[in-house]
């Protein structure tokens, strides 16, 4: 269970990679439980299996009958067998509405680690708390087009080369760096460690926690496993 101490009107960016969707998911289904709850994306995303109502844009809420209940919301124009983003102006204005929103806010390719191009992530004005999220079980592999979406501009950031190996210190790069998981973020900042059931050592994440606390990193620092 993962409490993120979240207060109603909050709008949540997500970033990173290895673990997004599952995140989205899994708060978003949480908090619906007994509020009103906003899912959608500024990137693209597959349509979630678990809803109570999805509408392709935000003429619902013009609906004379139209309520809002403590149910989740998916709310995304359809594009190419997937759900894309609303325009800006309307997602800022929408999020107002709910109790909670939820965002993915970048893309990866369903790869488990990414570097970030000039117009990534996008994240919402609104936005009052932006997760990264980081797949540690990837540490000790080769930085190749296999783990990482956009190698060369992870290799950029990190100053490694393709085919080196992924060291902590890297994953600490990209979380301090200011083009890396972090650019654009807006308000608190919190780092979620994914899939830690999946490692076999795990003093990696306190030996994380300690280099960004010595690069002053001021998010919050969260470990969890598959949700």
């Amino acid at each position: 269970m993962i409490d993120l101490n979240l207060k109603k009107g909050d709008v949540v960016s997500i970033l990173g990679a290895g673990g997004k969707t599952t995140l989205l998911n899994y708060l978003s289904n949480k908090y619906s439980a007994d509020n009103s709850v906003l899912m959608t994306t500024t990137t693209k995303i597959f349509t979630p299996l678990n809803y109570d109502y999805l509408y392709h844009d935000i003429n619902f809420l013009d609906t004379e009958s139209f309520t809002l209940k403590n149910s989740l919301y998916v709310v995304a124009p359809k594009y190419k067998g997937k759900l894309s983003s609303l325009p800006m102006a309307d997602l800022e204005g929408l999020t107002k509405y709910f109790d909670y929103t939820f965002i993915e806010a970048d893309g990866s390719r369903m790869k488990p680690l990414k570097g970030w191009s000039e117009n990534e992530p996008v994240i919402c004005g609104n936005t009052t708390i932006t997760i990264g999220v980081i797949d540690l079980t990837q540490i000790g592999k080769p930085i190749d087009e296999e783990i990482v979406h956009r190698v060369e501009l992870f290799c950029r950031l990190t100053g490694k080369k393709e085919g080196d190996i992924l060291t902590i210190d890297d994953c600490v790069e990209i979380i301090i760096k200011k083009d890396g998981i972090f650019k654009n973020s807006k308000g608190k900042k919190i780092i979620f460690f994914s899939k830690v059931d999946l490692m076999e050592n795990l003093k990696i994440i306190e030996e994380i926690k300690i280099k960004l606390y010595e690069k002053k990193f001021h998010g919050e620092i969260i470990a969890g496993g598959i949700l």
